[in-house]
């Protein structure tokens, strides 16, 4: 299942190349234009911190809806600015919510880690130890989030409380799928993150999360087998045969001249 998430995360990143790279300029753009903003208001401290309050919350509400339109990509669908205006319309409160509690939580860590190892002693390393696992943790479920509320339309706290529960229940994957996105983004710096960017590492998300819910839908059709023996003998070459017939394969040719092939 593994190796197929990778082979078609990477078709469909490059078939919507164009709209990804336009995603990641608006983010770039929201991102530098209020951090321009911020500086230039400075000598107002009020100003300055709500320029940037918004500037986050804005950049919530972007990803959110290009999460909309990647879990319609992961379905074979297409990336449309129509199409986008409505996600902005319909996820904005959420996309919002969502960078707030990010915010929030990179804050409190910020604040409370130094201050937990300016502890010293015992206590406070066993406090800062706790910390970083419960970060961790939270890293794991939190990239589950935005894939969850664009493919089964929960509300916020549901959507947070799925994502935990996909992460406890596919830890192993979870893991795989944080190294994949540090390696997504580490490529994207040779693009000055355009391409591809946080706009492709959402899209991979929703990928992955579509293939993964086929496995909670044959366990759906299988309640009389056991729970751990099923979650270990889930047929993936079954579930996944119909997307392996519908994305194919790809000649070096026809990633380049695709009119060619």
């Amino acid at each position: 299942m593994t190796g197929f998430f990778i082979k078609k995360a990477f078709y469909d990143g490059w078939d919507n190349m164009l709209s990804l790279l336009a995603v990641n300029a608006l983010v770039l753009g929201i991102g530098f234009g209020g951090y321009f903003l911020a500086a230039l208001a400075s000598p107002v401290v009020p100003l300055s911190v709500l320029i940037v309050l918004v500037t986050v919350l804005l950049e919530g509400v972007i990803l959110t809806a290009s999460s909309v339109l990647a879990a319609r990509v992961a379905d074979y669908g297409a990336f449309s600015f129509g199409g986008f205006v409505e996600a902005v319309k319909s996820s904005w409160t959420h996309g919002a919510l969502f960078a707030a509690l990010v915010s929030a939580v990179l804050f409190v860590y910020a604040v409370a880690l130094p201050w937990y190892f300016g502890m010293g002693g015992l206590l406070g390393f066993s406090l800062a130890v706790v910390m970083i696992w419960a970060g961790l943790f939270a890293l794991l479920a939190l990239q589950w989030f935005l894939p969850v509320r664009s493919r089964l339309s929960r509300g916020f706290v549901e959507s947070l409380r799925k994502s935990f529960i996909i992460m406890f229940d596919n830890t192993g994957f979870s893991v795989f799928m944080l190294f994949y996105s540090v390696a997504l983004l580490a490529l994207s710096t040779v693009s000055i993150f355009l391409i591809p960017g946080v706009a492709g590492l959402i899209l991979a998300q929703n990928e992955a999360f579509r293939l993964r819910m086929y496995k909670y839908d044959w366990l759906e059709e299988h309640p009389e087998t056991d729970s751990y023996r099923a979650r270990n003998a889930i047929p993936w070459d079954e579930l996944l045969a119909g997307d392996r017939e519908t994305v194919g394969r790809r000649s070096f040719k026809s990633f380049i001249f695709p009119w060619k092939d």
